[in-house]
């Protein structure tokens, strides 16, 4: 029996991906195409070439020998299947044929949550010297549906606490007082008693920050966009990550104005989401996607999260009904605050690389420009409303 020209390994399978190396050390520079069958059916035909540091570590090639195969979710049906790797010459890999159980990825819808809350959809967020933005994002986020706001005030000391209040007072928002504790993650805490106070109150929790905007494509709201997903336990809403469209200082204008380049869609800073999910189903908060006590949490596709690999990373470029428009790093002025305010979800401050990597301005996206008369009115009334109780 003739020995094969190529070496490799089917490491493993992670989520739906299949994924190993492969290379010829007869011919160092070639890059090898795999196949992927499962039971026999070819579900992955791909070239090995993208880059795995372990592999470059081990001494082969550049590094760039490694492959990855998406497992078709029809096969992803809890069952045991055969995997087999094969290299050019129909040769298996190491660890190729292998029987494993794939985990059940497909959707499986539950009964819709009782319609008995008060409130339909409440935002948790935690917020530290956000004074500037805040107006804009509470009013931004009544205009597109949310009825409560639920804010967890980490030691603010420029306005935001007394705005908070004022607001408060009025039953806009509720403001609890959130110190840091050292050693913990302010925001998972603030979350977790958040998801306390709000179990019994609404039906929807979206767990969003000060700098992130849910953005309705085409519906007018949030709310009639989750009304298509009451048979899952949550919605997970991709990011898009805007960038400083060349704003180098802060100046006094809505933040949807002023930032309208972005990311494109299928660029790795968007590769995250965060989640709107169902009170009754969470189990456990996290910052990104929580863990639920029944149901699944989907895209807007009705695709479980997390089967690639990592829920929170749960890519969809190619979103059309509602997305989680990030103002990351905004103006270089602006980062500079952030950065000095710490970052609430480990207590650490951020490195001034997090503003290079996440500056991202390819694409135009002009979509929340129709919004801003509206949001502008609410803030109007908002500011009109606390001015009159603070007189």
């Amino acid at each position: 029996m003739t020995a094969s020209p190529f070496y490799g390994h089917f490491d493993d399978l992670r989520g739906r991906t299949v994924f190993g190396w492969v290379w010829s050390p007869e011919d160092p520079s070639r890059q090898v195409a795999v196949t992927v069958l499962i039971d026999g059916r070819t579900v992955g035909h791909v070239l090995a070439a993208s880059y795995r540091p372990d592999v470059e570590a081990a001494g082969i090639a550049d590094g760039c020998r490694g492959f990855e195969v998406m497992v078709p979710l029809d096969l992803m049906d809890g069952a045991e299947h055969e995997i087999a790797v094969m290299a050019e010459d129909d040769t298996p890999l190491l660890g190729s044929p292998r029987r494993m159980i794939l985990a059940d990825l497909r959707f499986h819808p539950i009964p819709s949550a009782p319609a008995d809350y008060p409130i339909e959809l409440a935002i948790c967020a935690i917020a530290k010297n956000e004074a500037r933005y805040l107006l804009e994002w509470i009013a931004y986020h009544r205009v597109v549906g949310v009825q409560h706001f639920l804010v967890f005030d980490n030691e603010s000391n420029d306005g935001t606490s007394e705005m908070l209040d004022r607001l408060a007072d009025q039953g806009l928002v509720h403001r609890v007082p959130w110190p840091t504790v050292p050693g913990t993650s302010p925001q998972i805490a603030a979350y977790a008693e958040g998801l306390r106070r709000l179990r019994a109150q609404a039906k929807w929790i979206a767990f969003i920050d000060l700098d992130e905007f849910l953005n309705p494509l085409t519906d007018a709201s949030v709310t009639a966009v989750l009304a298509d997903y009451e048979g899952a336990g949550g919605l997970v809403v991709p990011w898009r990550i805007f960038g400083s469209s060349n704003e180098t200082v802060w100046r006094d204008d809505l933040v949807i104005r002023r930032f309208l380049r972005r990311a494109e869609d299928a660029h790795p800073v968007n590769a995250h989401v965060k989640t709107i999910a169902r009170s009754d189903c969470i189990a456990q908060v996290s910052v990104h996607t929580p863990t639920l006590s029944r149901g699944q949490l989907v895209d807007e596709f009705r695709i479980v999260a997390g089967s690639a690999s990592d829920p929170d990373a749960h890519a969809v470029p190619g979103a059309q009904r509602l997305v989680l428009n990030h103002y990351f790093a905004k103006s270089w002025e602006e980062w500079g605050a952030k950065r000095a305010r710490g970052r609430a979800d480990v207590n650490a401050i951020r490195d001034d690389g997090d503003f290079a990597a996440h500056d991202c301005n390819e694409v135009e996206d002009a979509g929340m420009l129709a919004r801003c008369g509206e949001v502008l009115e609410e803030m109007n009334r908002l500011h009109d409303q606390i001015e009159a109780v603070a007189l």
